[in-house]
């Protein structure tokens, strides 16, 4: 993969993770200096923000684990602000489009981050105890350095995962439950809000959403009555498979009308048919 593919450029502020022993499993803040690609593989050098004395460091961006043939990507954008539920989210927010609202206390089995020796380590929650205290245990070996640690409730924050795809979403708690720790919530621009308040102005109205609109195809034929087929009543494969057998005959039938006499040449060439290789 190339930098095209990443959203990330020079100037910019990131997390960084490392595979080398001793620092797996945590994230760094850093700040993006150069980018520069040598023999096919993308590099970036980054400087780190909470360790002032320390030097400028080129990273590989995507690096396989010891023994694996995966590549992950070691850059992801900078945490979104974190709030409380009780917490009122100001609009400006620092800046940043989403916010990580934690639900209430932390329970056994979440996924956090723990803020210690200025990075952030991911774990779980083993245990909460009544002094505002828990103990977690960090990433197992090859992801993490799996060792159990006591730390305050207040070093901590929800577990995050990034991709390409999808942007930032909440994991599941590892308590057997489907559960989320936090929530992730957006600010929306002006656009956004006067289209989500067009939309429950139409609700409120009794008219239909602008998606609905837009007819699905099937509808569109059912009005034009030209041709009955039948996945206008049935969106089914049988249904499609039907029309499909019907129209063959109807081909059939209009090639015999059409066919010249056997007396007479014709520049005509009615190819026989054959069914499509793929599956329907």
């Amino acid at each position: 993969m190339t930098q095209i593919n990443l959203p990330f450029e020079v100037g910019q502020t990131v997390e960084l993770r490392s595979f080398i022993s001793g620092y797996r499993g945590a994230w760094f803040r850093c700040k993006i200096l150069k980018i520069s690609q040598k023999r096919r593989a993308l590099f970036y050098d980054v400087e780190y923000l909470d360790y002032p004395g320390e030097s400028i460091h080129t990273t590989k961006v995507f690096q396989q684990l010891e023994g694996g043939s995966e590549k992950h990507l070691m850059i992801r954008p900078v945490y979104p602000r974190q709030c409380h539920e009780n917490e009122v989210l100001n609009k400006e927010g620092g800046g940043l489009e989403e916010a990580a609202v934690v639900h209430d206390d932390w329970k056994v089995g979440d996924l956090v981050d723990w803020w210690e020796a200025y990075c952030y380590w991911s774990g779980t929650v083993l245990e909460v105890k009544e002094n505002g205290s828990v103990q977690i245990e960090l990433l197992a070996p090859p992801h993490g350095e799996g060792s159990i640690y006591d730390a305050m409730s207040k070093d901590l924050r929800p577990s995050l995962e990034w991709s390409l795809e999808d942007g930032w979403t909440v994991p599941f708690s590892k308590d057997g439950e489907k559960r989320q720790c936090a929530k992730l919530m957006k600010h929306l621009n002006e656009d956004q809000v006067s289209e989500a308040e067009s939309m429950e102005e139409e609700e409120q109205s009794g008219a239909e959403p602008r998606e609905k609109e837009k007819q699905r195809p099937t509808e569109k034929l059912k009005k034009d009555g030209a041709l009955r087929l039948n996945i206008m009543e049935s969106e089914s494969v049988e249904a499609a498979v039907l029309d499909l057998e019907e129209l063959i005959v109807r081909f059939e039938w209009m090639k015999g009308i059409l066919a010249p006499d056997s007396s007479e040449k014709s520049s005509w060439i009615y190819e026989p048919y054959r069914p499509s290789s793929s599956r329907i």
